[in-house]
């Protein structure tokens, strides 16, 4: 998977976010965290 704010690729370990019925992973808590604040500025249409 790739962490959607960043673009690194993160595995199964990554800090994961459920939205929407999607999960999400992330490298780092503070990708997370921007995530978080505006999810759809990183979701794909």
């Amino acid at each position: 998977m790739k962490d959607p704010v960043c673009g690194m690729d993160v595995g199964e370990k990554g800090e994961a976010l459920l939205h929407d019925g999607k999960e999400y992973r992330f490298c780092c808590a503070s990708c997370r965290w921007a995530f978080e604040q505006n999810p759809e500025q990183f979701i794909e249409s």
